[in-house]
């Protein structure tokens, strides 16, 4: 199993290599070995019916090879009540991107999400956008809304450094009438200098039945981290 520095067969070296730390987190979260014993009993328990175990580590490759593709831009608006509205580069198509980016621009901001709206995905917002593809857009515009919320924070900084009992409204306000601009883009571009290709890691883990006499098969208890 892959560790921190290992060259992989496409010549790179691995940094910020966790796949040990998520094989263990794994192995307790799924309650593994006591699931396994639990297995053993059953198997030799049971003629016609077997279960098995199984956790199996995987690797695969994000981000666009076509370099230019690998950029997102987002739009942060902040109004006078306090409310806020993000639009970013991505495709909500029922992968959960949008709630992703609320939660992004929540803990960026230091606001509940429910202060947070989202504007669909429009060019005349956010230009020139790259497809929402390659396993990536939650990094690319996640990067992209943190940008423009720590803009947006920069610019409030003073208002909550002259008043720290106040609140995300009081601050808000403050930076209104000080003619304080409440709005900023953010943009990211993922540093190929840094990473020739990205790397997502998985461990699953499940435990199944299967009939001995007939190819009956079910999951018991499936889960990934």
């Amino acid at each position: 199993m892959y560790q921190e520095g290992d060259l992989t067969h496409f010549n790179q070296t691995l940094t910020r290599c966790n796949i040990r730390k998520c094989w263990q987190k794994v192995l307790s979260q799924s309650d593994f070995y006591q699931r396994k014993n639990e297995v053993d009993v059953f198997n030799s328990e049971n003629r016609w019916k077997k279960r098995g175990i199984a956790v199996i580590p995987t690797k695969f490759g994000i981000s666009f090879t076509a370099t230019f593709m690998n950029q997102a831009g987002a739009l942060i608006l902040v109004y006078t009540d306090g409310s806020v509205l993000l639009t970013h580069g991505g495709t909500e198509m029922g992968q959960g991107l949008h709630t992703k980016m609320i939660q992004v621009a929540s803990r960026a901001l230091k606001i509940p999400v429910d202060r947070i709206h989202i504007s669909e995905t429009s060019t005349n917002t956010v230009p020139n956008t790259s497809p929402t593809a390659a396993s990536a857009s939650s990094d690319l515009n996640g990067m992209a809304v943190i940008d423009a919320c720590r803009t947006i924070m920069e610019r409030l900084e003073p208002y909550m450094t002259s008043d720290p009992k106040g609140s995300w409204d009081d601050w808000v306000r403050a930076a209104y009438f000080d003619r304080v601009s409440l709005s900023a883009t953010g943009f990211y571009k993922l540093d190929l200098h840094l990473f020739s290709i990205v790397f997502v890691w998985d461990l699953n883990s499940g435990s199944f039945n299967a009939g001995v006499n007939c190819p009956s098969t079910f999951t018991t208890r499936p889960r990934l981290l």
